[in-house]
């Protein structure tokens, strides 16, 4: 991978909440495997993101409904996002980067998510 994930991942330990039904192991391998996959469809390396939008991300990362957040029950499986990200990833947009910040906006991850693990695409 060519993004600097270590230097990454030190800025997300930085910013975890320990209150986060996910453990800080899932988070990682969920920026991870985003990281990842960007960089084989964009064949460069994902730009750099500010400490408060990884803290954000973070943060919205077990919830696909923001009206229902839960301290102790998350919406997703962090295991169901590898299918989701690569779901994304098929999907043409218009005027899009593919930026994670595109990802966790909006009803991306929602739509994403009904098409990977509903319909089993």
């Amino acid at each position: 991978m060519i993004f600097d994930f270590n230097r990454f991942s030190e800025v997300a330990a930085s910013v975890y909440n320990e209150g986060n039904p996910y453990p800080l192991e899932d988070v990682l391998e969920i920026f991870r495997e985003y990281f990842r996959e960007y960089e084989l469809h964009m064949g460069h390396a994902h730009p750099a993101i500010r400490a408060s939008q990884v803290a954000r991300i973070i943060q919205d990362m077990p919830w696909i409904f923001q009206d229902a957040l839960s301290p102790q029950y998350a919406d997703i499986d962090p295991d169901q996002y590898k299918a989701i990200i690569r779901r994304h990833f098929e999907t043409k947009y218009r005027r899009c980067d593919y930026n994670i910040n595109h990802f966790f906006s909006g009803k991306i991850r929602e739509m994403r998510f009904y098409e990977a693990c509903y319909r089993g695409e």
